[in-house]
């Protein structure tokens, strides 16, 4: 166990730990699209400007559907840019076409 973390160990991992802090953004596009509610929402954040947000916020189904605004799903994440200091916590996805959603946030219930 001690030899793995030899100087060698070591830099191997910060390389991997790089490489994936690089790769995230770069690859956020090509993995998030709009063919699923959660998908969707990840591909708003994005879109935000929040690259990391996008894979690392918690979205929960709130098993609640509205006809007008489509499924509703609580989401947490950090959203450093705005300027209430607040992201938004409820976001709706609705179904616009076949396997394309269309997603609206926001603070209020």
């Amino acid at each position: 166990m001690k030899k793995f973390f030899s100087k060698k160990g070591v830099l191997i991992i910060v390389i991997a730990i790089l490489t994936l802090a690089i790769s995230l953004p770069l690859l956020a596009p090509v993995v998030r699209n709009d063919d699923s509610p959660r998908s969707a929402i990840r591909n708003y954040i994005y879109n935000e400007g929040y690259t990391y947000q996008s894979f690392f916020s918690f979205i929960s189904d709130d098993d609640y559907k509205d006809q007008q605004y489509g499924e509703r799903f609580s989401v947490i994440w950090n959203a450093w840019k705005s300027e209430t200091g607040m992201s938004p916590s409820t976001c709706y996805a609705k179904e616009t076409g076949e396997n394309h959603y269309e997603v609206s946030c926001g603070t209020g219930p």
